[in-house]
């Protein structure tokens, strides 16, 4: 039997000692690392996508969501120009208690969460409305739309602290414009992208309170 054994896994006493390479792995290239926003943050999407809509895939939604999954406060502020949304507010990730969708014309100032604001725009229409406000932060995602939402886009854009773009969004002015951001939005790859965008904003200082 002692033979048997020692044909299988030889004997202890014979066995060499095999030295291993030491192999240094860096964590960050299997992306095992997450990022936790600095502040108490509270994002308001500003109305403009439904939440049920499936526009533009829905970016908005998924980009938001995953927001909340990071850490941030996220209150989606519904549309009304596709369904109507019955309850005031409604939580549809049960998970997620910091993820809330308001009906449009709801009072939602009293679900802002830490010290800081941020106003999240798509409709470019909004940027006199957004200027006067006076948020913490303003963020343009610009959207493709030129019925719609691309009507004052350069406005927007001049108004916004920082504008985040699809790949399919690009202009050429992009390319010079520091404040101006390629995020793509796409499923397999949506939680790197909101942690990409949590440290885009929260390295960003707060806009200049007005002067009274």
């Amino acid at each position: 039997m002692k033979k048997i054994f020692k044909r299988m896994f030889g004997s202890q006493s014979t066995t060499s000692t095999i030295e291993l390479e030491e192999i240094e792995i860096d964590a960050t290239e299997f992306n095992v690392t997450t990022y936790t926003p600095n502040t108490d943050t509270t994002i308001v999407y500003l109305p403009a996508i439904d939440f049920h809509s499936e526009r533009f895939g829905r970016r908005p939604q998924r980009l938001l969501k995953a927001l909340a999954e990071v850490g941030y406060n996220v209150i989606y502020i519904n549309s009304s120009d596709e369904f109507y949304q019955v309850d005031a507010l409604e939580y549809p990730h049960p998970e997620l208690q910091n993820f809330v969708v308001a009906r449009v014309g709801h009072n939602v100032r009293t679900l802002f969460q830490g010290d800081r604001v941020i106003y999240w725009v798509n409709d470019s229409r909004l940027a006199s409305s957004v200027e006067t406000a006076y948020p913490d932060l303003v963020v343009f995602d610009s959207l493709t739309d030129r019925d719609q939402y691309e009507k004052h886009k350069h406005k927007m854009e001049a108004v916004a602290d920082v504008v985040f773009i699809t790949p399919e969004r690009i202009y050429e002015h992009g390319k010079y414009c520091s404040h101006v951001h390629l995020v793509t939005a796409d499923e397999f790859e949506i939680k790197e992208r909101a942690e990409q965008v949590a440290q885009i904003i929260d390295a960003l200082p707060n806009r200049m309170a007005p002067l009274m």
